[in-house]
């Protein structure tokens, strides 16, 4: 039991010593006034205290006020200078001492001189400043930011004042999700931030910046919509652009566990040229998944596999398969993956009006995996429990070309193509056995699915912008497509056994091939007009034309028993479908932009159609459906220019049922579930609120980000099930009412006093209501999810230590079946420590906790993930590394889920997960430094408006 204590303990060791050294320095202060050569106050003047000797770190920053006054508390004993920018003015660089019997300083009046009369630019020489605040960027000099040796950029983040980087290598700047990370403002990898933080060194980067970047509509239109995406972006070194830099890495282990990584690049002023790789055996990918995810063209077929008699084959954000739902949100499984990419971009032109970047993927990856579950359907009384095994084989190849061209000032346009092909090769075995609560048995079932799919893709888009002459207007073109298809062939072998009724045994014995194709076309033409040029009010008007079309073909044939062959003609089970869906919609608005606020009216009218056409089983079924729709929303946003962001909108939308929702497909591939259409179902429409509020300090790094939605709907889709009594369940679409869901939530980041400590409070709470009907009952599932999650960390240059503590409460109701009703408690801890003991020597260790409590006994669960390693550096410039590595040393990993469905259903998921291993590994890091000596300087913070 000691074990639970650890934690506990380090963490009021860490705040003890927080408190201590807090109460030593909080009465230690500097101060002055600023004033320029007119003797007038200097408001937004930034100062940067900077501790002289080996550290020659920063230590504290600030911002003066509308008199010029500020003043820097929480500062040690020790020898300081403090060095004050502002834009167009001189750096002003100031020493000074605290001690215990001088632990106030006041430096006085401080006058700074004019530096340039060019306003677009200000060379500063000698230190380099920290932080440079511009109007919607803040930029970081990476060097004031010491980071170990072998470390990537997402160490740097880890350092820089307002970011937080989790587990998973998910960034948050300033309280909002990074969307994406840029190399010298252009795509590296597409989008994936994951691309740049885990492949790029850390001492290769120059200045980070951290960007509020306008919308691609305000960017095309010219018009500012008030929206932001938080973006990042790295410039490099200059020596980082004059030759080749990357790194090498090999690693082996018991239980034959391997990996080997190679990644070079090279930069210059206008080109990039990057090469990544990587093998191994250790759950590694690479990529983030979300871009294999879209090697076959996105989620085009996600209604085919149950509509059309396929089977479904997913992929989940970690890389796990999924087989018609048998390793559904699992993670888990033993995955080999290869992965390779080039990246490359060019500009040409005298001031850059050709820009062109390119990048090839390709992923090879190969996963085994084993589940074991256990289903309780109380409403229906019913008991299952299913094993699974399966090996999934996955070829992914990808292409993409993103080509801008400034034809003048006047006109832009830009083109996007991407070329993908995906090879997968799917097998599992399943059995499962339903009881009721009696323990008597109901049905069993033993399934063999084999499946091998082609899936080609092609889409892109363009976009044409041309602006009216003094800003008046514009007119916008834009338009994006895609064009997948999925080729299947597939064996099904299944037993099926009943055990309550005479109702015979079933066996399934068939192979099918399936041909789908899903293309889309999506095309808008926009104007916008401004009314009042001086007030900044302007007219949108735009027309969106919105295509698609899916096609699916089967052939099914059952297994001949004296011939041997697969040639018995099914026509229950064979059949083709053409489906088509268009939306129009003109859309006209009103928008008003202020000095820090933006606000928008629009109302927009929509026209709907599909029609699809079915023939299976030698039945013909032709269903369409047309409708027409208001749809109006509005937004505003308030920005300041203290770092305060508050945005509300109010969005609404229409749906028709898809066409497969309204035909009946047979679909053998569970013989348990049968899935009808419903020609009744109409047009869905639904409500959206989102309040948003963020406030980001400049001066002391605190941030805090508030956010609220709620949405709901009318005629919402949802399913209507009955249960026989050999356990088939009849499943088909509906339309009800009152489905909604709502969240709230915010997070706080707080710097302390003490250099490298910060703490990280934040909450978000869930609540949702889904409709359905069971055996004809109307069943209400209500659920809510309270949660909570904080943590110190400390970041000093040889100490890393961080505690992070999330725990949720779980609860769901049902209207039908109160005995289906469900609350728990779920945890999830993690504490990590980095040592360097000298110069040569790195100690590094994590653990992550796991608990589930307040469900049955058997249902209650924890394990711990214990990682560990040591690394010593050699060679002169310390490029060679050599670290021992233990993964999982209590052997614990386990790959455990628990989810309640919409219809009350409880899935207890177990899946077979990498177990303790010990590896040795060497990196080699490759420099070619081209300049003399680098520049790794500390100084003042300047700000641009």
């Amino acid at each position: 039991m000691k074990k639970h204590f650890y934690a506990p303990l380090f963490l009021l060791f860490t705040m003890c010593v927080a408190l201590s050294s807090f109460a030593q320095a909080q009465k230690r202060l500097v101060k002055a006034k600023i004033v320029d050569d007119k003797n007038q106050p200097v408001e937004f003047a930034t100062a940067s205290v900077i501790l002289n000797g080996a550290d020659s770190s920063v230590v504290k920053s600030t911002m003066t006020g509308k008199d010029g006054l500020l003043e820097i508390p929480g500062l040690a004993n020790g020898n300081y200078r403090m060095i004050v920018s502002q834009f167009g003015l001189k750096n002003r660089v100031e020493h000074f001492e605290i001690t215990a019997q001088k632990p106030f300083v006041d430096l006085g009046t401080l006058p700074m001189e004019l530096a340039s009369k060019n306003l677009k630019e200000v060379n500063v020489t000698g230190e380099k400043a920290p932080v440079t605040i511009k109007k919607d960027t803040i930029e970081f000099n990476a060097g004031s930011y010491k980071t170990q040796k072998n470390d990537n950029v997402e160490q740097l983040f880890k350092k820089i004042p307002g970011v937080d980087v989790d587990k998973d290598g998910k960034i948050t700047a300033q309280g909002k999700e990074v969307s994406k990370v840029l190399v010298d403002g252009k795509e590296f990898f597409g989008n994936d931030p994951k691309a740049v933080t885990k492949n790029l060194p850390a001492d290769a980067i120059d200045k980070v910046q951290i960007i509020d970047d306008k919308t691609d509509k305000a960017k095309n239109t010219g018009i500012d919509d008030g929206d932001r995406n938080k973006v990042m972006n790295v410039t490099l070194k200059a020596d980082k652009k004059k030759g080749w830099f990357g790194n090498m890495s090999v690693a082996g282990g018991n239980d034959n566990r391997y990996l080997g990584q190679f990644n070079m690049n090279r930069f210059d002023n206008k080109k990039q040229f990057s090469i990544l790789s990587l093998s191994n055996n250790m759950n590694e990918s690479g990529f983030a998944f979300e871009d294999i995810n879209n090697f076959a063209g996105g989620n085009a077929f996600s209604a085919f596999g149950s509509a059309d008699g396929g089977v479904s084959i997913n992929i989940s954000n970690n890389g796990r398969a999924n087989i018609n739902g048998a390793f559904s949100g699992v993670n888990g499984g033993l995955i080999t993956n290869h992965t390779a990419g080039v990246n490359y971009s060019d500009e040409w032109g005298k001031k850059g009006q050709i820009k062109f970047n390119t990048s090839f993927i390709t992923v090879i990856s190969k996963n085994n995996i084993t589940q074991a579950s256990d289903l309780q359907d109380v409403p229906n009384n019913l008991f299952t429990n299913q094993l699974s095994s399966g090996n999934n084989v996955s070829n992914s190849y990808r292409y993409s070309v993103n080509l801008e061209y400034k034809i003048d000032s006047l006109n832009n346009l830009n083109f996007k193509p991407n070329f993908s092909f995906t090879y997968k090769k799917n097998y599992s075995l399943s059995a499962s056995g339903t009881t009721k609560q009696t323990a008597d048995s109901v049905n069993s079932i033993r399934q063999l699915l084999d499946q091998t799919t082609h899936s080609p893709a092609v889409g892109g888009q363009f976009t044409f912008n041309h602006r009216f002459h003094n800003g008046n207007g514009s007119v916008n073109f834009y338009t994006t497509g895609n064009y997948s298809a999925n080729n299947a062939d597939y064996l099904n072998q299944a037993t099926t056994r009943y055990y309550v009724s005479s109702q015979p045994s079933t066996n399934t014995n068939q192979q099918a091939s399936q041909d789908n194709n899903a293309s889309f076309l999506t095309s808008t033409a926009s104007f916008v007009r401004s009314l009042n040029k001086k007030k900044k009010i302007n007219l949108n008007i735009s027309q969106t034309a919105d295509l698609r079309k899916q096609n699916a073909n089967q052939y099914t044939v059952d297994y001949n028993a004296v011939t041997g062959n697969y040639e018995v003609f099914n026509p229950q089970y064979s059949g083709n479908s053409d489906n088509t869906n268009h939306r129009y919609t003109t859309t006209a608005g009103i928008s008003k932009s202020g000095e820090s606020y933006t606000a928008s009216v629009n109302m927009a009218v929509a026209e709907l159609g599909l029609h699809g056409i079915s023939f299976a089983n030698n039945i013909r079924n032709d269903v369409s459906r047309d409708a027409w729709a208001l749809v109006p929303n509005a937004s505003f946003n308030y920005r300041q220019k203290n770092g305060r962001n508050l945005n509300f909108s109010i969005n609404t939308n229409v749906s028709l049922p898809s066409a497969t929702d309204l035909q009946t497909v047979f679909n053998n591939t569970n013989p348990l579930y049968i899935r009808q259409g419903n020609a009744d179902l109409t047009m869905s429409r639904s409500l959206n609120f989102n309040l948003n509020y963020n406030y980001f300090d400049f001066k002391t790094n605190n941030y805090i980000n508030i956010y609220s939605n709620y949405s709901t709907t009318w005629n919402g889709f949802s399913t209507s099930s009955t249960v026989d009594g050999n356990g088939i369940t009849t499943s088909k679409p509906i339309n009800v009412d009152g489905n909604f869901n709502a969240g709230l939530g915010f997070n706080i980041g707080q710097p302390t006093k003490i250099k490298g400590l910060k703490f990280n409070v934040g909450s978000y709470s869930s609540a949702n209501r889904n409709i359905n009907f069971i055996n004809g009952n109307r069943n209400a599932v209500t659920r809510y999810s309270p949660g909570v999650n904080f943590g110190p960390s400390f970041d000093r240059d040889n100490v890393q230590l961080s505690l992070r503590f999330s725990g949720n409460y779980n609860t769901a109701s049902n209207s039908y079946q109160h005995a289906a009703d469900r609350n728990y408690f779920s945890y999830n801890n993690n504490a990590s420590a980095s040592v360097l003991p000298t110069k040569t020597w790195r100690i590094f260790s994590d653990i992550n906790q796991n608990l589930y409590r307040g469900q049955p006994a058997s249902a209650n669960t924890s394990y711990y993930l214990w990682n560990a390693g040591v690394e010593h550096y050699f060679l002169k410039n310390q490029n060679l590394t050599l670290q021992f590595n233990a993964f999982d040393l209590l052997n614990q990993n386990s790959g455990i889920q628990r989810s309640i469905s919409s219809t009350g259903v409880i899935t207890n998921n177990e899946t077979n997960t990498l177990g303790r291993y010990f590896y040795m590994k060497l990196i080699y890091k490759i420099t070619k430094v081209g300049a003399s000596k680098e520049q790794n300087g500390h100084g003042g913070l300047i700000i641009m408006r």
